[in-house]
């Protein structure tokens, strides 16, 4: 991942986040591991829930779906940073000209604030890297390349008992969620082009919309506290500083389209597990106090890592489809997949009323 005009050590992160994927061994040793799912069971729960999704999204079927990939935390891990590295490309050329300075100083200098952030992307992927269950990867930045469907086998389990979660129940529900993010990415033509352009466009915007003294003054700070830089960049912040008004305005579009792949996926993966009745409703009241309950080393870590905006993401997102689909029918919440024009913002996410009057829907 690390190539001419890299400011980042890519080596450096893969294997902090290796490191952190192992952690300290326990004394005793780690207990028996439960059965693992298989990948013949998470193949099936997806065939089978790509089926209830799309019944109930109602947004066509999927010819050719990715295969489902049951992979370890490291590989995650690894997928994570290489994305990372594919984002921050351009801002990381354009910060490395800028620390490329005269004298052996210089060069260590660079070095240190390429050791420091790479230090904190591997945190950041590691700590991530054990906590997700799944994940449709889709090319957003960088070549195009096929998608994938992917679900970390050690997280599915360890979530499952932490849950006390029939495993059935479990594996169709996580499933449902990718499920219908591959049913959103595949049926909606023009989803993974306008996020794709939303996400390029920020970043090109935080790459150049520095004039040379402004990229001093972000070099300076790479040098004097790079942890507090990729913090910020890993929170969304730095994406702001760097932006102008209208690249705060693409921030929030991006924003507003995140919260609703994520809350749509949400609303469909409770609306279609219905079946399971009672047990779904107290699965997902476990899941949601366990979101709640992070709490200490757990929820500092969340907070650096903007783990809060993207549980946000999830909550708005699902709250304004559950509304929708409540006042005015589930063909109603068919009608933000009809063009990027047709999203709500960020404030319609809050007042789903108002979306419903900007597409001429009335509430039932």
């Amino acid at each position: 991942m690390t190539g001419p005009g890299s400011l980042v050590d890519w080596g450096l992160a893969e294997r902090t986040a290796s490191t952190l994927i192992a952690g300290l061994p326990r004394p005793g040793g780690d207990p028996p591991p439960a059965a693992p799912y298989t990948p013949a069971e998470v193949a099936a729960a997806c065939e089978r829930a790509l089926e209830a999704a799309a019944a109930y999204a109602e947004l066509g079927d999927v010819e050719a779906p990715p295969e489902a990939e049951l992979i370890a935390r490291r590989e995650w891990a690894r997928t994570a940073l290489a994305t990372l590295s594919e984002a921050a490309g351009p801002v990381e050329a354009r910060v490395a000209a800028e620390l490329d300075l005269p004298g052996p100083l210089g060069g260590l200098a660079r070095r240190a604030a390429g050791a420091g952030i790479g230090i904190e992307a591997g945190l950041a992927a590691g700590y991530a890297a054990k906590r997700v269950l799944g994940q449709y990867d889709v090319a957003l930045f960088g070549a195009e390349r096929p998608p994938r469907l992917l679900f970390v086998g050690e997280n599915l389990e360890a979530s499952r008992r932490a849950l006390r979660a029939d495993r059935e129940l479990f594996l169709h529900w996580v499933a449902l969620h990718e499920c219908t993010h591959v049913i959103q990415f595949e049926r909606v033509e023009w989803l993974a082009p306008h996020v794709r352009e939303l996400a390029t466009r920020l970043i090109e915007g935080a790459a150049q919309g520095f004039d040379g003294a402004g990229l001093g003054r972000l070099g300076r700070r790479l040098l004097r506290e790079p942890m507090a830089v990729v913090r910020a960049a890993l929170r969304g912040e730095l994406a702001r500083t760097l932006s102008d008004p209208a690249h705060r305005e693409t921030l929030d579009r991006l924003q507003a389209t995140m919260s609703v792949i994520e809350g749509h996926a949400e609303h469909v993966m409770d609306a279609s597990a219905a079946e399971f009745g009672a047990d779904l409703t107290e699965l997902r009241r476990r899941l949601e106090a366990r979101r709640e309950r992070r709490g200490g080393l757990s929820e500092l870590l969340g907070r650096l890592l903007g783990m809060d905006m993207k549980l946000r993401q999830y909550r708005l997102g699902k709250a304004f489809c559950d509304r929708v689909a409540r006042e005015a029918g589930r063909e109603a919440v068919r009608l933000v997949w009809r063009s990027p024009e047709d999203l709500p913002d960020l404030a319609e996410l809050e007042a789903p009323h108002r979306w419903l009057d900007r597409v001429a829907l009335p509430a039932r």
